[in-house]
């Protein structure tokens, strides 16, 4: 399973930058070097040099942050990620954005074996056509492979026609492995409604629930994939907002277990407002 990127620690090449720091470094420099300078006033010229030159060693630091991290697969972006791919010899797709990019990327770097990985089935099927969201291989007995179809369309359920994409670039020889019989299908969907009660403290706007909603279906067609179980514990956590006091989920009973070649669907959403408390 692909590593998460946003999960990693930033490195230690990126600082933590603050020019009140940089500034009091430097005037503690200077007076080390001349104490004369002991008795500087706000409005001196030689503040001013100090501050002007902080604020340029800030920027020439921050510089020295964005060039690693454009190096770097979890931060680069744009132009910077396409040179990092080409290392890996592949290729944005036109109209692909970063994320997805990204992650194609990863599979790519994943599915590098002679035997025909899960990643390599996927690094292939994610590269079949940007609206394919997610691929999941499973061999569910020797010499077959099975390699399920998530969309970024609808409610995740792919076309014939992307199905047949997807299936034309997974069953080319220089793909396939050739001891394999690989069989190209939709995901399973599984329906979820969701219902909740939330709880405002007194002086926050009613309109926090419709913000709640919105911010909750965004967030959860961004993150769920193949295999990705869809827990109470997260629904509630991305349900909080600021002014929410508590939220009372009542639909799912219980977290949403799903199969590797399944996923998640928002079939409903009813959030009303519970209350006021403290």
């Amino acid at each position: 399973m692909m590593q998460d990127l946003t999960h990693l620690q930033n490195p230690n090449v990126i600082e933590t930058l603050d020019y009140e720091t940089i500034f009091t470094h430097m005037k503690d420099e200077l007076l080390r070097l001349d104490p004369s300078f002991s008795a500087l006033l706000e409005s001196d010229p030689a503040m001013k040099i100090l501050e002007i030159a902080a604020w340029r060693e800030l920027l020439l630091r921050q510089r020295v942050n964005d060039a690693a991290r454009a190096n770097l697969l979890a931060f680069a972006n744009t132009a910077d990620l396409e040179h990092l791919a080409a290392f890996y010899d592949v290729q944005r797709k036109s109209g692909e954005d970063d994320e997805a990019f990204r992650r194609r990327i990863q599979a790519k770097i994943m599915g590098w074996s002679t035997a025909g990985s899960r990643e390599h089935y996927r690094y292939h099927a994610l590269s079949a056509d940007i609206r394919i969201k997610d691929a999941r291989a499973e061999s569910p007995s020797p010499g077959i492979v099975k390699v399920s179809i998530l969309s970024h369309e609808g409610d995740g359920t792919p076309s014939q026609e992307l199905l047949e994409k997807a299936r034309s670039v997974i069953l080319r020889d220089d793909v396939r492995v050739l001891t394999d019989t690989v069989e190209v299908v939709s995901s399973g969907i599984i329906p979820v409604k969701l219902e909740a009660k939330i709880y405002l403290y007194p002086e926050t706007p009613e309109d926090i629930v419709e913000t709640s909603k919105a911010a909750l279906i965004k967030t959860l067609n961004e993150t769920k994939g193949l295999g990705w179980n869809l827990t109470r514990s997260w629904i509630i956590a991305h349900l909080f907002a600021q002014g929410v006091q508590r939220i009372e989920l009542l639909k799912p009973a219980e977290d949403v277990i799903v199969l590797d070649h399944e996923c998640v669907a928002l079939d409903s959403i009813e959030l009303t407002m519970g209350g006021r408390d403290w």
